[in-house]
């Protein structure tokens, strides 16, 4: 207990600190980057969906609609095997 009171401990603890306090603002900024690179490659992404859709003579047929449910096919094992599909 007496380390953490004498002048090396508190200059340690001081250090740690600080660079606790440097690394969490860089990551900060580098977030903030990360952000606004996410923002302009969304803004991206929808100004080609509306170019595409604007290319298509037939918009209709770039539309997909399913009724009903899901087309997955599912087997109830009765036998205690493994069945791997």
């Amino acid at each position: 207990m007496s380390f953490f009171s004498s002048d090396i401990g508190v200059a340690i603890a001081w250090i740690c600190t600080v660079g606790g306090f440097l690394y969490a603002f860089l990551q900060k900024k580098e977030n903030s980057t990360l952000k606004l690179q996410l923002h302009q490659t969304q803004e991206l992404v929808f100004s080609l969906q509306n170019s595409l859709n604007s290319m298509g003579d037939d918009s209709s047929q770039n539309l997909v609609n399913q009724s009903g449910g899901k087309n997955v096919y599912t087997k109830t094992n009765t036998g205690g095997m493994t069945i791997n599909m």
